[in-house]
């Protein structure tokens, strides 16, 4: 309330009168403070000591530096005490940068709920219905150096010179660099050695790899992208779910598992607290069709967009160069049989249980093919190698349902609202906030800075949708207090 007065006063104009600066700093203090007032936020603190800085001050001061991209506690230390703005919204608090870090460290996940508020504002004043969410995964770089890691045979080496017999030179000459470092460390004792190295294989056991970064036991290895090719790098798998209408993130989930396949439920249930309400429809690519995914998805009775590889093909116009390939026989679900490129019909031979699937239930084997036909055909050979030719399906109800929903024209246009959507804010996280090079390691840090991120990129994209309706910022900050004490 200070701020509001104050800023008012000392520039005597309207808020629409403000530069957007002063709009946007304005609205996220207005934005804290609601978010405190709506989820009753508060710290406990005692009589002892020197008296902490007000936790909503500070936060409001690292909210609004990573609204303008300051992830630097220096930076945004010096920015505290010589930055209007910043020494505006955060009421003349200049804190150290070591303060700064360790309200970083004890408070970021305070940003959850500011982010949640943010989506509840924005749904509450009409800008979104959140009917349609898209969900997509990216990856996050660890913060530890490619050379900053210790393999598991090297591991079972060091025990092995600690517990059995000592490494000869050669041994020791084809360690990697990093145990071999470890090897020559004077300053731990033996014992204490192999507490670390049998900590470091149990970290290996958990984990299912056999490399294992040193700063940052959490990451795994992940293919990403560096040049058009692919390359296993540590890093976090990023799974980010976006509305399709008004662009805002509802959910962000870190997580360590390289693949996407098993993702939606984890995701979804943070969605579903952010939100304070369920969507109606959730859109992802191929990769996330498990039957854990579909059938959490169906328990819910959420529609799920979600494409074979075939229908994702056809439907992005890069199907196969063979003739012969399985995109081009056509499935006949009325007589349940598949139509070869040559007109002949491939019916059912068998059916057999498929094995259980992770996360989900059983789906059936069905077995099609026409050995008299392809016995005749002329192209023998070249469509089949072996007797005849024989096409595969695995099959589950919930499954077969969505395959059926997105041949359909409507399913097939809800799911281009997808594509529209999930890599516009994937570049701004990399290329805008750099979040590859921010010095944090650990799951939970990582979970909280992500939380943290797409916060302040929600209170931008809001401040945009209230400018592109040309809605009256003091008309919509008088809505955010009074949704603030329902």
């Amino acid at each position: 309330m200070i701020l509001n007065s104050l800023i008012l006063s000392d520039k005597s104009r309207e808020i629409d009168e403000m530069d957007e600066e002063f709009q946007l700093m304005y609205l996220t203090s207005i934005i804290v403070d609601s978010a405190f007032n709506f989820f009753k936020i508060e710290r406990i603190t005692s009589d002892k000591g020197k008296p902490p800085f007000e936790l909503k001050d500070m936060i409001k001061l690292i909210f609004y530096g990573y609204i303008n991209k300051i992830t630097s506690s220096v930076v945004l230390a010096h920015n505290a005490k010589f930055n209007y703005l910043y020494n505006l919204i955060s009421h003349a608090i200049e804190p150290k940068d070591r303060t700064i870090r360790d309200y970083r460290e004890d408070f970021q996940g305070i940003f959850q709920f500011i982010m949640s508020f943010i989506l509840i504002v924005a749904n509450k004043l009409g800008l979104t219905d959140f009917e349609h969410i898209a969900i997509d995964g990216t990856i996050k770089k660890a913060y530890n150096s490619p050379f900053n890691i210790i393999k598991e045979k090297d591991i079972s080496l060091l025990i092995r010179h600690y517990m059995v017999e000592e490494l000869s030179k050669n041994e020791i000459k084809q360690l990697r660099r990093t145990a071999r470092k470890f090897l020559m460390d004077n300053s731990l004792s033996d014992e204490e050695k192999v507490d670390i190295l049998f900590h470091w294989w149990q970290l290996l056991d958990y984990s299912g790899q056999v490399s294992l970064a040193l700063n940052d036991h959490d990451t795994r290895l992940m293919k990403i992208k560096d040049k058009g090719q692919k390359y296993p790098k540590f890093a976090y798998n990023i799974q980010l779910g976006t509305d399709t209408k008004s662009k805002l993130i509802c959910g962000v989930n870190a997580v360590q598992n390289p693949t996407d396949h098993y993702q939606i439920p984890a995701l979804m249930n943070q969605i579903l607290v952010n939100l304070q309400l369920k969507p109606q429809k959730i859109s992802t690519d191929t990769i996330y069709s498990t039957l854990a995914n579909l059938q959490y998805l169906e328990e819910l009775d959420i529609t799920a967009l979600i494409p074979t590889k075939q229908q994702n093909r056809q439907n992005s116009g890069n199907q196969p160069d063979n003739p012969f390939a399985i995109d081009y026989f056509v499935f006949d679900e009325y007589k349940n049989v598949f139509i070869c490129p040559e007109k002949q019909e491939l019916t059912l031979d068998g059916s057999y249980p498929a094995p259980q699937e992770k996360g989900g239930g059983n789906k059936i084997k069905l077995v099609y093919s026409n050995y008299t036909a392809c016995k005749k055909c002329k192209h023998k050979g070249t469509c089949y190698t072996t007797n005849h030719r024989t096409i595969t399906r695995y099959v589950h109800d919930v499954k077969y349902k969505v395959e059926r929903l997105m041949s359909t024209e409507e399913g097939i246009k809800d799911y281009k609202l997808r594509s529209k959507t999930v890599e516009a804010h994937n570049g701004t996280f990399k290329r805008i906030y750099d979040y590859d090079h921010i010095p944090i390691i650990g799951l939970k840090r990582v979970q909280n800075l992500m939380f943290a991120i797409v916060a302040s990129y929600n209170l931008i994209r809001l401040f945009n949708l209230i400018k592109i309706n040309k809605m009256d910022l003091n008309s919509v900050i008088n809505a955010i207090r009074f949704i603030s004490l329902t």
